[in-house]
């Protein structure tokens, strides 16, 4: 085996290492053309890669999208550390909505971190991003102190830069697909960073683009994300949009799901203001059914179903029909309600003791908003008339805030900065634990059996142990376990819902997505994750049927926020794209 000569780093071990096995290397330059310092280049005599170690900071790009596996990279990733700033922590967090991230305290900070990007020529972290966010472009104007720039950069795929800033799980998209992060190393805070140019000036509103929908109009069913998008879309471009929306307030998930502390009420409603200004027609209070399309398509040239996955998964265990448990969606609504007004602490009645199905992140919110209706300990100083009044009020709104998930830790589907602030603020998490059962007194829950559970791999079911069940009291049971398609919907009027990317992989991935390197960190499954959500992306732009089309939730089950922004944009295109072949003259 023959290697190219290497140039000896000044200070061994602290420097990349770079080692071009000629006799695999073809020429192909697919390193060269990705290595984001310029660290590579090619041997015109011989007609293979050299490698210059002194440019290299061991991102480890080449040797990911090298498909003859003929580039070995050693030795450390010369990195900065990332930016961080400690959740912000309240001394009470009894009746608090405060919001618990914080973003950069200055421009220099941003800077900062902004200056960790390698702005990459083929960047991965694109492909993680469900929307394809240009991250390279706004990055680069946040370097450049172009505050109306990065703007200018997100708006191109993004409606919602400031809720997809503070809520996506970054780690399993942007971030995860970082090339730092595929190399071991931490990745650039891109959600931090898309957080400043939103929390420094405001997201503009719609932005008038062509004229190509004018004379086309389009219902949508749905408010949340994946309706606020396909809104977005087609009023830029001169259509007609009516919203169809089920409750007396629009948002959908991102107005009762989330709780304020994550994000808070103002950044909620801005989208929803910017549509109405730009023309939205909205109308609440109405629920529509399959039966209710036909007469839809009367009056509307498309529809466009963004209602979601609405129904809760059910418990299904001895008990669950008990008073006292019910669904995530139901407590954060009426919770969210009361904790805005003080004085409707007490129309919880929680008790003191809560139970909650799932470590999911709906899961996380359901625990820290029960802690924020006094779960937990008593204050020392119970001499103070405060001090009694908050006591008398922990304990009866209050006490232990449990939270169990049969799968294992590594496995959850959480984010991890939830995971630990939720842990942080009093919640006791249990993983490998699962409920068996639950009894009540005269019709009302009074306890829980739990049983410890094993999953040795992430695909495995887990499997419940015999021999650990434990029995505790509970007050509240709070089933988070997720959420499923309306089944009417899909046998009437889209067929074949929700819609599983797996099942509809076949082949490989295309060759820009392959070459890339997205795929090939070791023991990150980033890259199947991101082009799954590709392959559902491109699906999102077909009808069901004759000028139907499903987005979002309501397309694949239960997903984010991002996906169902990127796939409502998608369908309005394709809307808009048929209208404009249908246009007299064409």
């Amino acid at each position: 085996m023959t290697i190219t000569e290497e140039r000896v780093p000044d200070a061994p071990g602290m420097h990349p290492r770079v080692r071009v096995l000629t006799d695999r290397c073809a020429g192909c330059q697919e390193c060269v053309i990705r290595c984001p310092v310029e660290a590579l280049s090619m041997d015109s005599g011989r007609w293979v890669v050299v490698a210059d170690d002194t440019l290299c900071v061991g991102c480890r790009q080449c040797e990911r999208s090298c498909p003859f596996s003929a580039i070995q990279v050693e030795g450390p990733t010369l990195v900065t550390k990332r930016w961080r700033a400690d959740a912000i922590r309240p001394t009470s967090i009894l009746g608090n909505t405060t919001e618990v991230h914080p973003g950069f305290a200055s421009f220099d900070e941003a800077v900062a971190e902004a200056d960790r990007c390698l702005a990459c020529p083929d960047p991965t972290c694109v492909k993680g991003c469900p929307a394809h966010n240009d991250i390279r472009g706004f990055i680069s104007a946040i370097r450049n102190r172009d505050l109306v720039g990065a703007h200018d950069v997100l708006r191109r795929t993004s409606m919602l830069p400031d809720i997809c800033s503070r809520i996506c799980d970054w780690s399993n998209q942007c971030e995860g697909a970082c090339t730092w992060s595929l190399a071991g190393a931490e990745p650039v805070a891109i959600g931090a960073l898309e957080r400043f140019v939103t929390d420094s000036l405001r997201v503009p509103g719609v932005e008038r683009k062509s004229t190509d929908g004018e004379g086309l109009s389009v219902a949508i069913v749905g408010s949340g994300p994946a309706g606020i998008a396909a809104a977005w879309e087609l009023l830029a471009h001169g259509a007609k949009v009516t919203m169809l929306e089920k409750n007396s307030e629009p948002l959908g998930v991102l107005r009762w799901g989330i709780p304020s502390f994550s994000l808070p009420d103002s950044v909620v409603n801005r989208p929803i203001e910017d549509l109405v200004t730009a023309g939205l027609e909205l109308v609440t209070n109405t629920e529509v059914g399959p039966g209710d399309i036909d007469e839809l398509l009367g009056t509307h040239d498309a529809v466009i179903l963004a209602n979601g996955a609405p129904i809760p998964l059910s418990l299904r265990f001895p008990g669950s029909d008990l008073e006292g448990v019910e669904d995530a969606t139901s407590f954060l609504s009426r919770a969210k309600a009361a904790l805005s007004d003080g004085e409707k602490l007490a129309d919880m009645g929680m008790g003191t003791r809560v139970l909650v199905v799932g470590a999911g992140n709906t899961a996380m919110d359901v625990a820290r908003t029960a802690r924020r209706f006094g779960a937990g300990e008593a204050p020392e100083d119970e001499g103070s008339t405060e001090a009694m009044d908050v006591a008398r009020t922990i304990r009866r709104f209050g006490g232990h805030v449990i939270a169990v998930d049969w799968m294992d830790r590594q496995f959850a589907r959480v984010r991890p900065d939830e995971l630990a602030e939720a842990e942080h603020e009093g919640v006791d998490i249990r993983f490998l634990t699962s409920v068996s059962k639950l009894e009540g007194v005269n019709g009302r829950v009074t306890k829980a059996t739990l049983v410890k559970t094993r999953q040795r791999k992430r695909g495995d079911m887990p499997t419940i142990l015999s021999g650990t069940a434990e029995t505790i009291d509970v007050d509240l049971v709070v089933a988070a376990m997720g959420y499923r398609n309306d089944s009417s919907f899909a046998d009437r009027v889209a067929p074949g819902t929700p819609w599983r990317a797996a099942d509809h992989m076949g082949g490989l991935p295309d060759r820009q997505w392959m070459g890339s390197g997205v795929f090939a960190a070791p023991g990150n499954g980033i890259g199947n994750l991101s082009w799954t959500r590709e392959v559902a992306l491109r699906r999102a732009a077909y009808p069901f049927s004759a000028q139907v089309w499903v987005v979002g939730d309501a397309l694949i089950g239960a997903s984010t926020v991002v996906e169902s922004m990127a796939q409502s944009k998608r369908a309005a295109q394709a809307i808009l794209a048929e209208a404009k072949r249908k246009a007299p003259g064409l």
